[in-house]
């Protein structure tokens, strides 16, 4: 849809929010934020990508920044369109706020956020696009209102939660699918790394209405899931990958895997995800070679601890299976 179709959906669907001008004001942004951040996904060729498929990216968002409507009808954006959009569809509501950039040392744009100027001269933060996979999952947010540089204006964790009650985000604060997570940690007690990630994986309190998620939203997902249930062992002996389908040797429909090793490499179980399921799945070491061979990149180069690990224990895992061949 165009940008006056989305305005006029957001208006339709919003609720009729009560309190004070500056109250009203505030729920009236955070409940665009929640809806921009359901409609869209971040660009996985950027946020996997190459060197080059980084700058298109970026130089295609700086083009169209000022175009609100073409990033309307766009599904993937990346902070440098989400923001200007935002921006732009605060206007829409009588809401002013600006669009502040972190630059590199070279000058190149790092990220793009939001500055919201209220009526009665307070400002507060909101990043949208950092914030799309808490929303996409049902987490806590954790970028609107926080603390910045910018702004005037903190929204503690108490308010916020009364505001996205207001809003009509959650019910109420056990609706968070962060308390979720923490439940499986009671299922993986006194586990090998093995055990704790098959049951991380397969717990529906993990992948249960994440249909309609990004991959990259996805992939941030799971990289806060496994920080959370996995703190010792994530990047040590839990690993989180990238990979990709090799079509004329450009990477494209990109993807994520989780494993864990092990000491037996027959025991090693990798899960790739399905944008399709909406999850990972369990997919053997003998299928994940075939689809290596039918064009699969795993990892985005071969120094990567996660990729160097993983591709040691397909060799091994080669070798032993002509090793275990009948002469």
């Amino acid at each position: 849809m165009n940008k006056k179709e989305l305005v006029e959906e957001l208006k339709r669907k919003m609720p009729v929010f009560s309190g004070t001008d500056e109250e009203r004001e505030i729920r009236t942004a955070l409940y665009i934020y929640i809806e921009l951040g359901k409609m869209k996904e971040f660009d996985e060729s950027y946020y996997f990508g190459n060197s080059k498929d980084i700058r298109r990216v970026m130089n295609e968002a700086v083009r169209n920044s000022e175009n609100p409507d073409k990033i309307s009808k766009k599904r993937k954006i990346i902070c440098v369109t989400m923001a200007h959009l935002y921006k732009s569809i605060l206007e829409d509501f009588g809401i002013q706020s600006r669009v502040v950039t972190k630059l590199f040392e070279n000058g190149q744009i790092e990220h793009m956020s939001n500055i919201i100027d209220l009526e009665n001269g307070k400002s507060i933060s909101a990043d949208p696009q950092l914030d799309m996979f808490r929303v996409q999952t049902g987490m806590c947010l954790k970028n609107f209102g926080s603390e910045s540089e910018y702004n005037t204006n903190v929204i503690n964790h108490e308010q916020l939660i009364q505001m996205l009650i207001d809003v009509g985000y959650i019910k109420s604060k056990d609706d968070f699918r962060d308390g979720k997570i923490e439940e499986v940690k009671e299922k993986i007690k006194g586990l090998n790394c093995n055990e704790e990630v098959s049951i991380i994986l397969n717990s529906p309190e993990i992948y249960g209405g994440n249909e309609n998620q990004g991959v990259v939203e996805a992939h941030k997902y799971y990289f806060s899931v496994l920080k959370m249930l996995l703190p010792d062992d994530f990047g040590r002996d839990v690993f989180l990958f990238q990979c990709s389908k090799q079509i004329e040797g450009k990477d494209s429909d990109f993807s994520f895997g989780i494993y864990a090793n092990v000491e037996n490499v027959e025991d090693l179980e990798v899960y790739l995800y399905a944008k399709s399921r909406g999850r990972l799945l369990r997919c053997d070491l003998e299928n994940l070679i075939k689809l290596q061979e039918q064009g699969l990149k795993i990892g985005k180069n071969d120094v990567q601890s996660s990729v160097k690990i993983l591709k040691s224990n397909m060799r091994k895992f080669e070798k032993k299976k002509i090793g275990d061949e009948p002469r």
